[in-house]
């Protein structure tokens, strides 16, 4: 007598994926819940404010003005003399002690690091200059 057995259905095992969308979307609000973003800032100036009529334009008399320039190698220049960013503080400071009404014209190199723009500027600002015009070459 022959017995044939019953062949068992082979069961395909699969891996669940209903929870996967979960996985997916609780990473993902993790990794943005705990990444730090970098925020960039700006220089933190006020402007005048906007004419319709193109501006006014203002003549200074040149003993109001004082040019400081910032050269492509970083270079700090009054009135083309090369000064340190410690120097500048001072020269800038007793120079408003003289003449209140000074404005100061900072001029850097297109070439010149930002950063180097950026600490020319905050001298000036922390010398008290009240007066500041921005200008590339």
């Amino acid at each position: 007598m022959n017995i044939v057995k019953a062949k068992k259905p082979r069961l395909n095992p699969k891996i669940p994926t209903a929870s996967m969308a979960d996985v997916a979307f609780l990473l993902l609000v993790f990794f943005l819940v705990t990444t730090k973003f970098d925020v960039k800032e700006g220089l933190g100036l006020v402007l005048p404010p906007h004419s319709e009529s193109g501006g006014q334009k203002v003549k200074i008399k040149q003993e109001n003005l004082t040019k400081i320039k910032v050269n492509s190698r970083g270079d700090i220049a009054v009135d083309d003399q090369i000064v340190t960013p410690n120097e500048l503080e001072q020269i800038v400071n007793d120079i408003i002690v003289k003449n209140p009404k000074m404005v100061f014209v900072l001029e850097a190199d297109r070439r010149a690091r930002y950063d180097m723009m950026v600490r020319a500027l905050d001298r000036l600002l922390a010398a008290g200059a009240q007066t500041v015009s921005l200008s590339t070459r």
